[in-house]
This record gives structure tokens, sequence and C-alpha cells, in this order.
């Protein structure tokens, strides 16, 4: 499974009889308003310098959405099985005398005439050979109620009180406003300007309450400070101020400094009409050059619904609206950085309300794919709102100063109205229903199954080649036909003690063979056995085969019509022969056209979900899946489409149907309590974005497109990775296994073997093609984001298997104890070639379940690779990275989590 932080995988982990339920822990920051004090004066004349800095500049906090660095941090899951109950071993009671000639066919009995058998369609009554298991619906998530509509006519508005206080620039020691170079001479860089203000109250009330001071530079805010209480005849002032241009890129010439006092006239003055003074200066640095055009840009946008705005009464409501002058006033909204590249550039998001700047939050860079968050709690502290309709601006870098891709997303409006009504208050934790009541079995019920690596419930091959259980083949009707049939009890009731039942094998409405099955204490029990149609019992030609379970109604059921199960075959004429794998060769164009969307910056710069998007966005559902077939031939030398595994590329709303639907398959057959705790934790979505389950036989992997295109692709490399593991060593996969440690311990490996099989696979395809996915440069963004992700690693914090597979794998390739020589290849090249990532896949599926523990006991007794591994993961950033060869963060993982 992968989450949709950079950690992945639920593989069958929800079959345990003894359920563990994940506890999902994610980290959360919240920014800083930008806020900062200063300090009046204790007496006329005297000046008291305090302390003056600049706006803290919060760093971005990535959303949970996506994928890093917030990681959750779950509790192991429980343990899949591949079926609901241990297989139970059939009794056979054999005939009392062989039949060495092929045995005289018994038509059924029948009470009227039954119409022709007709090629290719079941008859009546018939159960399909191909099963589909049963999964549990889940209930709906409850809609959000939409807000009420405010109740008119609104009540008027008390008028504004006058008080004796009075906020002016201060003259009494020069200038309100100075504009200074320390060092003297004319600017050369903007740590050169220093300001310095000073506020007065000239009146002759103090001024009290929450206000502030600002700085504008070419009436763009620049600076916000927090006003302090000033007794009459006071001043405040700040002396050195810096940082006054970090939301700048001025072009030489005359520029201005305006102070504003009191922007929101939150405080009661004699006059407003004297809150402000403008000073100028002139600038002569040279900007900064601009882009050329094969450049890729950032991309700050307020557009889509990613960005989540909401005006509302509290915090975390699902839209907008509810408003009243009565109560709180909550914004919250997120730019996101539309493009894989970032920028260490400071910038700003501002609030306006009906044209009044309210809110102004300063911040340090942003990554490619990342958010900028802003929210606050309470608007009717910073500005008095009147009822009736209001206007909300937000704004993203208003200076310009950044360079984007798009100037024209960084802006938005909305109206809204403000009541008298009561303040709606936030709604508690809604009910959520628990599961719902399941069909009482008070019966058995015998019907067909596909256990894990079977084709179908009823397969057919001839003797004496070499098969896998439950394969079909092409069969000749001149040699012995081995008939498989699968079936299980369905039921949480057993079947009565000291019995037995029938199975008939019919062929074309004739009885064949019957062989009797020893029942009782088999509670979803397996019974998987064979029949064997003798040589020249069926003329060449298509027959239909069929099991008739119970056929003598011995065993009362739960559903007596899933008795019967068919399936039409072939007989050939002629000699049989062992049929031989066809060879798989692709050829170099059809691979090259395959990996084509990795040539266009239209799928690979894509940051934004593909699916569920507001915007009109391509959809890459069918190119994800062929470059998912191409890549896993690359790596494996086998065609996906030929393997027993079923891919699901699916919308963020089916994945969710589907990773449930999985996890609640057979849900039937489990206690009463394992059902309740198995649907509380398959209901509680935890952020996967794709994942592997064994189901109907075969091996299924879903993927979920909420994500941006080339994460979707990489997940699904992540996921064949668990298929691939599964298909050839599925002793390894963990299945029933009671010591935790061995668990846990398989778990981890198991996504160490996703993870690299990924890393192969893209790898590949970057050398197959020439293209470059997973560079990254050396900015302060990305280095700070990269070394938040080590550390989590390192810490063993986040999703327990997906951080001890990382941990494994760096661990595997230092120490080497495969003898690949793969720590050789890291210390002197930073990463592992593709060849040697499928090589490390390898040895690790090649471990026996006996050998995980000493080997995993063996690797990590040195610890000091960890900081090793930290130190060759960051010397993957690249200093001076063109722009054009910037990586998509959403392969951050694979760039920098896998040796």
């Amino acid at each position: 499974m992968k989450f949709n932080t950079t950690f992945k995988s639920r593989q069958n982990s929800v079959l345990l009889i003894a359920v563990l339920l994940i506890v999902l822990v994610i980290s959360a920051c919240t920014t800083s308003d930008g806020d900062s004090a200063v300090t009046s004066t204790s007496a006329p004349g005297l000046t008291l310098e305090p302390t003056a800095t600049s706006s803290p500049k919060p760093t971005e906090v990535p959303p949970t959405a996506t994928k890093l660095p917030a990681l959750p941090s779950p509790t192991p899951a429980p343990t899949a099985t591949t079926q609901p109950t241990p297989t139970k071993v059939p009794t056979v009671i054999p005939s009392n005398t062989p039949t060495p000639q092929p045995p005289t066919p018994t038509p059924l009995p029948t009470s009227t005439p039954l119409p022709p058998l007709v090629v290719g369609e079941l008859p009546d009554g018939v159960s399909p050979a191909f099963t589909v298991s049963e999964s549990l619906e889940r209930n709906p998530t409850p809609t959000a109620t939409s807000f009420p509509d405010p109740s008119q006519p609104f009540a008027e508005a008390s008028p504004t009180p006058t008080s004796g206080a009075d906020l002016q620039p201060y003259f009494g020691n020069g200038q309100p406003v100075r504009v200074r170079n320390p060092h003297g001479g004319p600017f050369t860089k903007k740590s050169d300007l220093l300001v310095d203000f000073y506020v007065t109250n000239a009146g002759t009330e103090t001024v009290t309450g929450d206000y502030f001071i600002d700085l504008y530079i070419d009436n763009e805010i620049a600076q916000r400070w927090r006003g302090i209480d000033i007794s009459p005849n006071r001043y405040i002032f700040v002396n050195g101020g810096t940082g006054l241009l970090d939301l700048f890129n001025l072009q030489p010439g005359e520029h201005e400094v305006k102070l504003v006092i009191d922007p929101t006239n939150k405080i009661s003055e004699k006059s407003d009409g004297d809150n402000t003074y403008t000073q100028p200066f002139t600038w002569n640095v040279e900007p900064a050059p601009t882009a050329s055009p094969e450049d890729v840009l950032p991309n700050l946008s307020l557009l889509g619904d990613s960005t989540g705005i909401r005006i509302a009464p509290f915090l975390g409501a699902a839209q907008s609206g509810g408003l009243s002058t009565k109560g709180p006033t909550t914004v919250e909204f997120s730019a996101l950085n539309d493009s894989p590249v970032g920028t260490d550039q400071d910038f700003s998001l501002n609030v306006w309300f009906d044209d009044m700047l309210v809110y102004f939050n300063h911040y340090a860079g942003a990554r490619g794919g990342g958010y900028a968050y802003l929210s606050f709690e309470d608007l009717a502290s910073v500005v008095n709102i009147t009822p009736g309709e209001h206007t909300i601006r937000l704004v993203a870098d208003p200076g310009n100063v950044i360079e984007e891709s798009d100037e024209t997303d960084n802006e938005i409006e909305l109206t809204l109205t403000w009541g008298t009504d009561d303040p709606i208050t936030a709604p508690s934790q809604p009910f959520v229903a628990g599961a719902p009541i399941r069909d009482s079995q008070q019966l058995p019920n015998l019907s067909a199954t596909t256990p894990f690596g079977w084709d179908a419930a009823l397969t057919a091959s001839n003797a004496g080649f070499e098969y896998e259980p439950g394969q079909s083949s092409p069969v000749w009707a001149s040699a012995d036909t081995s008939v498989g049939f699968s079936v299980r009890n369905s039921s949480r009731a057993t079947t009565p003690e000291s019995s037995s039942f029938e199975i008939q094998l019919v062929v074309d409405r004739e009885i064949i063979e019957t062989i009797t099955l020893e029942s009782g204490d088999d509670a979803g029990a397996v019974w998987s056995e064979s029949f064997t149609l003798p040589a020249n019992s069926v003329t060449p030609g298509h027959h239909f085969v069929q099991i008739i379970v119970d056929s003598e109604d011995i065993v009362p059921e739960f559903d007596e019509t899933d008795n019967s199960i068919g399936r039409w075959f072939e007989f050939l004429s002629g000699e049989p022969v062992q049929p031989q794998p066809e060879p798989v060769e692709f050829s170099d164009a059809d691979i090259r056209a395959a990996f084509t969307p990795l040539s266009d910056p239209t799928f690979v710069n894509q940051v934004r979900r593909a699916d569920g998007s507001s915007l009109d966005l391509p959809n890459w559902y069918d190119e994800i899946e062929e470059m998912g077939r191409y890549g896993y031939y690359l790596l494996t030398g086998r065609d996906l489409e030929k393997e027993p595994v079923v891919i699901h590329i699916l919308p963020h709303g089916q994945f969710i149907a589907a990773s449930y639907n999985a996890c609640m398959t057979d849900y039937y057959l489990w206690t009463l309590n394992d059902y309740i705790d198995i649907y509380n934790y398959c209901g509680d979505f935890r952020g996967e974005i794709g994942f592997k389950y064994r189901l109907d036989g075969k091996i299924h992997v879903f993927v979920d497109m909420q994500e941006s295109p080339i994460e979707a692709l990489g997940t699904y490399f992540h996921e064949l990775g668990h298929a691939f593991q599964d298909l050839v060593n599925p002793d390894q996969t963990a299945i029933g296994i009671e010591d935790s440690e061995l668990r846990a311990t398989l778990r981890g490996l198991h996504e160490a073997q996703a993870q690299a099989f990924e890393a192969a696979a893209l790898r590949s395809i970057e050398e197959y093609i020439g293209v470059d996915l997973m560079r990254f440069p050396n900015s302060d963004v990305m280095n700070s984001w990269v070394g938040r992700i080590l550390e989590i690693t390192q810490a063993q914090d986040g999703s327990a298997e997906h951080v001890l597979g990382h941990t494994l794998l760096w661990y595997e390739s230092l120490a080497d104890s495969s003898g690949l020589n793969l720590d050789d290849e890291l210390r002197a090249n930073g990463v592992l070639s593709a060849t040697s990532a499928k090589s490390l896949f390898d040895f690790l599926v090649a471990l026996k379940q006996e050998e995980v523990l000493e080997w995993r006991a063996q690797i990590s007794a040195n610890p000091a690779l960890l900081d090793e591994y930290i130190e060759i993961s960051l010397g993957r950033l690249e200093d001076d990275l063109p722009s054009q060869f910037h990586g998509n963060p959403g392969l951050v993982e694979p760039a920098f989590l896998i040796p």
C-alpha cells in the first residue's frame, strides 16, 4: 500500500481474527500571523527604544493531502490471510472397487426436458466458475449541511463611539519615517535599507486595544507591527527596522515608504484623517535577471478545489457561509505552488475586507507542489463588521516578487453576507453509524471459491504435464484430463458433525463420477480436490463441465441455489503436446512510444491531482497503465497482461470504495467482535494511494488517481513490486504469522521490496529513453524538506512498515550482506543503477521467512550506517540545477529515500 505522504502499502492487512487498529499520527504545524510588538516610551521626550524585528517568516506547512513531509504513523496493521480460515483437508471416501475403464455416464435426473446447451452460455441455475467474492458496501460519508441564509432585515449597526485619543505620525524627533543606509552611501543590496518610524498619541485619552502599524512600499504591504497602549503626549518608535524589502524586487528609480497607523480603524479617535505619512527614497540596485523562455517557473495559484477557501463561523468548516456579526468569522485558504519548481523567494498571503488589509502573512519560500496555508480565527478582532454584504479578497504574492508562469491566478474574491443571527458553533463529531447488521447465518453454505493461484473454481488440464495446481491449460480428448475444483463453506455456521456430502462431476449433463467429502467443524473451510476424466471420455470439441456440490442435498444450507458450478472447455483432437510459453518481446519503437508522456511537460510537470480537480486537466489513466506495463517488462522481461494480476487505476471516490470493499471481503465469516472491529478499521480511510490485495485467485493492484500523474505512476510501480514478490515467492508473504517481531519485519521487508522495485523501474525508464525524472536542486526549501524526510526515517517515525522498509534498504546496501557489492557502487556514485536496484529487489524477495530476523540483526549491527545514508542522500541535491531538469516532487521518495 502506498500512502499519500511518501510512505505506502496495505497488502492484505485486515483479515486477521485479532484485529489491530491503525492510529494515524500526522504532524501538524501552524503559521504565525506575523505580528510584532513595539514598545512605548516611559516619559515625555524620553525615548525607550524597543527591539525591532521584522515579521516572523513561517515556513511552509505541507497539507495532509500532499505526499510529504507529513507522515502517517499507523500501528502495525493486522496480518492478512489468503482465506478467512485455514484450509480444511478433506477426507476422500474411496470407492469399493477401482475403475480401470472410463465410467459409464449417468444422465442427470430430470422431470422435464432441459433446453439444449449453447456453447459459451451457462444454463439456468448454474453459477460461473469465475467467482467474485462478496463484500460489504460502505456507509455513505455524511455530506456537509449547508449554512442557513442570514435572517433579514438586519438590525441597525451601533454608531462607532468617539474618544479623545488621536494617533498620528510623530515629528518631534525628525521625520516620522526615515529610510537610511547605516553604512552611508547608496543602497547596493536589500539589507542596506533600514527604516525608522515614530508614532504618537496627540490626544487627551490613552490609546488602548489591538491595532496595527503598517509599512507599505509603493502601496503594497511590506511589514505589519502590532501597536501598544500609548498615553497622551507619549510616542513609540522603531529604529533600524530590517527586512523591509524582503517581499519586493524593486526596479531602479524613485519609490516610497508609507506609514499607516491603525489601518483597520480599530481605535476610536478624534480624527482618522491624519494617520499616514509617506517618505520617498531612491533605489538604484539592478533587479535579478528575468527567466529565459526555456526556464520552468514556480506558480502560486489560488484556483482549484485543492486551495480550500473557507470563510465561516469556525475553523474546519466544509464551505463558506453562516456568518454573523455576533460571532467569530474565521478565514482559511491556501496557495498551491502549481509547479514542480520551488522558490526560496519570500512572499506573502494577504486578506482584504472591503478594500481594507485585515491580515498579512509572510512565508520563506515554497517547494514545488507545496502549499502555503493561512488561517486566523476572528476577523472581528481586526475590523469592525457591520451587517450586510462584504467582499473578501485573497491575494498571493501581491508584490509580484516571484516571477511566475501564470500571474493571473494569484487573486480570488468572494462576496458574503453577515447577518445578526445568533452565532453558529462548530458541530460536534458527526455520528457515524456502526457496522450494518449482517444476514443471519444459522446454516452452512457450500459454494464455489477460487483460491489464490487458481484461475477459477473449476479447472482442467491434461494429466502428466507440469502445471501449478488450479491452473487451466489446453486439453486433448485423447488423454486423461484432471478436473480440479474448489468449494468452501462460506458461512459462520458449520456443517453437521460426523457427516459427509457428495460432489458430482458432470459433463454435458451426464454424471461422470462422484466423490464424498467429510463435513463438520468447517466454518469457512476450503476443499480443493480433483477428478480424472479418462482419455476418450469425450469427443474433440466444446463440452460443458460442471460440478454439483452436495448433490444428494444432505447438508441443509443458507443458500441452496449456488451449488452448481459450470464452465465450458474445448477438448482438442490429436495427441497432447506440452504447451510452450510464448516469448515476450516488445519492440523498441513500442517501448519508446509508451513512454512518450515522460517527455511531455504537461505530464511530468503536473503537480495537481490527476482526478477530482475543478480545473480542466488531462486524463492520463490509459497512459499510466501502458507505462506500467512496459516498465514492468523492462525490469522483469515479462508481460504484465499475461500475469495473474488485475489492475485498477481509479478516480479517488472509486478507489476509496475499492479499498473498503477489498478490506471487507468475506466479512460474513468473522466473529461479531472481529466484524465490528474490522469494519471500523476499514472505514477509517488512512490516506492510502495504492494497495495490493489477493482476491478471487489473483493479485489485484489498486492505484488512486487523485495524486499527480507521475506520482500515480510511481505508486503503480510500487504496488507492482508487491505483486511481483507475491508471484515469485508467495511463501514469503506474511500470512497467519503469530510472531509479532517476525510479522513486523516481514511487513517492512515487503515495503523495502516495493520501494526498490519502484526506484528500479523509474531508473530503468530513465536509462532507456534518456530522460531525467528525479533531479532536484540544492535550494533552501528542498534541503529543508528532504532533510526533514530523512530525519523522520532515521528516527523511525511515521508509518512503521514504510520507514522500516527504507531503513532496511539502506542498511542492506551499505552492509552488503548480499555480496552484490552494492556498498561500493553506492558510496562511489551516490545512487544505485536500475540494474543494481533490481538485483537488490531480487535478493530481498529470495529471503526465506526463517532467515529474515537473523538477516535484519546482521545488517543493522552498525547504526552509524544510517548517518552515512543521510549524507549520501542529501548529496543527491544538485547545485545550480537548471529549472528545466527539475524533477517532480511526486517522486521525492525514490529520489532520496531509496538507495
